[in-house]
């Protein structure tokens, strides 16, 4: 291992097509990238004080691929397996039994093998990478950092549904999920300008996934997601908020098993599925087809439509902010939802907004924040206080 005094993690956040990376040296990021387009077009972006390059990659390649790639990399610029103090992982879900990070021990891995089935379509990434690494280097400590943590103080009436209480017991029940960025946020509007966090603070999530998390003195009490990513916000593939009957009536009518409605909830619905044209909020918005702008408003009236429910759970608005590639990155998006929203005092400043400031709200309004996500800046500060590393 590195004898660095700061430390060196590497944290990997692996999504169902992508696998992003970062090397911290204390909390100072010194290398970073991702293998995006696993399973279609893979292509491989890497950068460092040393080297910096994108490529393409074989159609096949697949997360174990990636993960090598990655790790063959940094061992060419001197950061390789046997030079890292720990590996810090994003796990989505971590089910009602992990709340906060854990350190990674045989003891505990029957556990995080059974949250696979909880959620199969995105846990089981993070969970293989943390079996690559425990192969490549087996005394390195690894910590799961999961994204249902920040909401696990939601009250209950916030995180039951209305059903018989065995289900429940059993664990059908309201868990959210971006854990990890809504802490990253929290923490940098606590560390800007007066270091005041606003006590009622409703944050939009928004990229190809999407949550709002209502935030009352920093902690997370209502949160638009629920037992799975699908719920809520319309998003970039899922469907979000949709009536059971209408699922109930798709196996019915048209013979759907759980398979196929699957497919088409997770992965042919939302943006892509109401404008028939792509899942991508920059296409659409260049786009001048009445299917494309109709997806745009669509997105953009319910994530309102959303912040307003949250806005009972908190008692009222104080500030707002905007984060993921979409949140951060798109100044109409934002500029559309805060229009739905000026009944609640909130306007933005357009020059501001334009070009993405720190607070982009018209004179007279609550503050709106533009922070850009860092999962994995929230990953590196959990991994260095769960293993004691000195700040």
């Amino acid at each position: 291992m590195t004898v660095n005094a700061t430390r060196r993690v590497l944290v990997l956040n692996a999504g169902s097509s992508s696998l992003k990376f970062a090397l911290f040296d204390g909390l100072e990021r010194t290398w970073r990238g991702q293998v995006e387009g696993i399973g279609a077009r893979p292509r491989f972006m890497f950068a460092g004080p040393k080297a910096r390059f994108a490529r393409e990659l074989p159609g096949d390649t697949r997360h174990a691929a990636a993960l090598g790639e990655i790790l063959g990399a940094l061992e060419g610029c001197g950061a390789g397996v046997g030079e890292l103090d720990a590996c810090g992982h994003r796990i989505v879900h971590g089910g009602a039994r992990f709340v906060a990070p854990l350190l990674v021990d045989d003891a505990h891995l029957g556990e995080l093998n059974a949250l696979r089935a909880l959620a199969p379509l995105h846990n089981s990434f993070g969970l293989d990478a943390v079996d690559a690494i425990r192969i490549a280097a087996p005394k390195l400590p690894q910590v799961a950092c999961f994204d249902t943590a920040f909401h696990a103080g939601m009250p209950g009436v916030a995180a039951r549904y209305a059903l018989p209480a065995e289900l429940d017991e059993a664990g059908y029940r309201r868990f959210g999920f971006h854990g990890l960025n809504f802490e990253h946020v929290v923490a940098t509007l606590a560390g800007r300008g007066s270091g005041t966090l606003p006590g009622r603070l409703l944050v939009f999530h928004l990229g190809n996934g999407c949550s709002i998390a209502a935030v009352r003195d920093g902690h997370g009490v209502g949160t638009t997601m629920g037992y799975s990513t699908l719920d809520g916000l319309v998003m970039g593939t899922r469907s979000g908020s949709i009536d059971p009957g209408v699922l109930i009536a798709l196996q019915r009518d048209r013979g759907m098993d759980v398979k196929a409605i699957e497919d088409l909830l997770y992965r042919r619905s939302g943006l892509l599925g109401l404008s028939g044209r792509s899942s991508d909020m920059r296409e659409l918005l260049d786009a001048d087809d009445a299917a494309s702008r109709f997806a745009v408003e669509h997105f953009c009236y319910w994530a309102a439509r959303h912040a307003g429910s949250l806005a009972v759970a908190l008692g009222g608005v104080d500030a707002l902010a905007f984060t993921g590639g979409i949140g951060a990155g798109s100044a109409e998006v934002r500029g559309r939802i805060v229009g739905h929203l000026a009944w609640l005092g909130l306007g933005v400043e357009p020059a501001r907004n334009s070009c993405g400031d720190d607070d982009i709200a018209a004179p007279g309004s609550r503050p709106i924040a533009v922070v850009a996500a860092d999962e994995e800046l929230a990953i590196a500060r959990h991994v260095r206080a769960t293993l004691g590393f000195a700040p």
